[in-house]
């Protein structure tokens, strides 16, 4: 019935505009027959014309209402969701059908980057597996996060990219709900990426030789983001757009400061000046003083705290400020410098205006901003290969990756949400299969392609025999097969939470 309602109504609306068209195509009448009403100047022609106008907007309002096509309505697809065969052909370890015969529908959210991996995952699964179905959905992990919180998202497997945004939604949550969300101690990690930064070639080098003379500095997340900063800056008569880090030049020179002049010629007993030894010649490699005043400012990018990238580059901040990586306890830190803290995170970030809400976003921009706009970006190590593999297959120009001690290794840990609802727990239970299938040395051999390091196999990456090891393929650019990583200790919610209030508070951002 509704399809021919629709078909009438175009038919009404061809009519109508033909109608219009030949009526708007009426020759005016001759200048000597002005004085006699005809064509349009006629009431009755006016009256036509309006009349068939009124009926054209109704013709399309009704269109309109009707779906605005000549067939049903398509409902919005979810997606990821596939099935491969009948339910009743699992292997008895996928677990019972559903009710009625029907699978088991398994909500996954997941960080951005688990996003390939986890697809042709899905798709194995599920032809093994048809009586459990996947929906597959990316999100950065403070997006997932504040969509649960407000009840958009309800998903049955929360797999994050980073620990800290487990522990940031489970303070958050505890604000508002008595209910458990989930078990951070029965997370299971997946996958492994350690937070890297991705750098040019030339600032790579300035970057290495001044780490390599760092006589005063303590360590690179204070001094490589924020160069030049006082630890107690004054802000007094400072313009926001200049709270900004130092530059190149100034940051170079204050590492390595340039050489003694030459000894003078000794003199003999005969007159003679003896030839002084010859200077010893500057690396090649080094940049030169004007190349690096030409960079300007130092522009190492990081993603805002309201990412996990960013949350982990404000911890490792915080905790190198506060406790210049010893092993103290960052809380109390926090508590006794927090306001010196906080004002050296203005001093620091407050001039910025190009924050980008995730590291994804901000590694795919990148390259195609170009050194005027970051010398380096702070990311995760499995983000870097599709810009790398373009430069690769391109002939671009080089960048390199470059691996800072102390980091954070982002282990992607997979928790299963609202343990304590009983009336979805054959979901849950279909859940497990998926997480189990996931660990499973196959599938966990095949997240090596993607970029991402076996989160449950402890052999080194050279071991793997693969078609495709980007790990190797890309060793030019920097990519070290066993970097030597050292972890601080993860902040609990309480304190994460106030970091990321103090530098809102700090930077004027949300």
């Amino acid at each position: 019935m509704e399809v021919a309602i629709r078909i009438g109504l175009a038919l009404a609306l061809s009519l109508l505009v033909i109608a219009l068209f030949r009526l708007g195509r009426r020759t005016p009448a001759p200048r000597e027959d002005e004085g006699r009403p005809r064509g349009w100047g006629s009431i009755v022609g006016n009256a036509l014309f309006l009349g068939a106008l009124w009926a054209l907007v109704g013709v399309i309002a009704a269109f309109m209402a009707y779906g605005g096509n000549l067939v049903d309505a398509v409902p919005p697809v979810a997606e990821f969701v596939e099935l491969r065969g009948e339910p009743g052909d699992a292997a008895p370890e996928c677990g019972p059908p559903g009710p009625g015969g029907l699978p088991y529908l398994v909500e996954v959210v997941h960080s951005t980057d688990q996003g390939p991996w986890l697809t042709r995952a899905a798709a194995a699964f599920m032809e093994q597996c048809p009586n459990v179905q996947l929906r597959l959905t990316a999100s950065d992990d403070f997006a997932a996060a504040n969509a649960i919180l407000r009840g958009e998202l309800r998903p049955t497997l929360w797999a994050p990219a980073e620990e800290l945004s487990l522990r940031y939604l489970e303070i958050r949550w505890r604000e508002q709900s008595d209910e458990l969300l989930f078990r951070i101690d029965e997370r299971r990690p997946l996958v492994r990426s350690p937070l890297v930064v991705l750098l040019h070639e030339e600032q790579f080098r300035a970057l290495r030789a001044i780490r390599e003379a760092d006589r005063d500095g303590v360590g690179f997340w204070v001094d490589a983001l924020c160069p030049m900063i006082p630890r107690a800056p004054e802000l007094e008569g400072v313009l926001q757009e200049d709270m900004l880090p130092g530059s190149w030049l100034d940051w170079y020179i204050q590492r390595n400061p340039p050489p003694p002049p030459p000894d003078p010629p000794r003199v003999t007993k005969k007159g003679r000046s003896a030839l002084a030894a010859p200077p010893k010649p500057a690396a090649p490699l080094i940049p030169t003083p004007e190349e690096l005043r030409s960079w300007g400012r130092v522009k190492l990018g990081f993603p805002a705290p309201n990412s996990a990238g960013g949350t982990a580059t404000l911890v490792l901040m915080a905790r190198q400020y506060l406790l210049a990586d010893t092993a103290g306890d960052i809380a109390l830190a926090l508590e006794r410098e927090g306001e010196v803290l906080q004002r050296w995170l203005r001093r620091c970030n407050a001039g910025r205006d190009d924050w980008f809400d995730s590291a994804f976003l901000l590694t795919d921009h990148f390259f195609d901003l170009g050194p005027t706009a970051y010398d380096g970006v702070v990311t995760y190590e499995s983000l870097v290969f599709p810009i790398l593999a373009r430069i690769n297959a391109d002939e671009l120009g080089e960048v390199r990756v470059y691996y800072p001690s102390p980091t954070f290794v982002a282990e992607h840990p997979a928790v299963l949400m609202w343990p304590d609802d009983d009336e979805h727990a054959r979901e849950r239970d279909a859940a497990r299969l998926w997480l189990q299938y996931l660990e499973s040395e196959a599938v966990q051999q095949s997240s090596i392609t993607h970029g991402l390091r076996p989160g449950r196999l402890e052999r080194p990456l050279s071991a793997f025999d693969l078609e495709k090891n980007p790990f190797l393929d890309l060793r030019r650019f920097g990519i070290e097969l066993e970097p030597s990583i050292e972890e601080p200790p993860r902040p609990d919610g309480p304190v994460l939470h106030k970091l990321l209030e103090l530098w809102r508070d700090a930077t004027g951002r949300n």
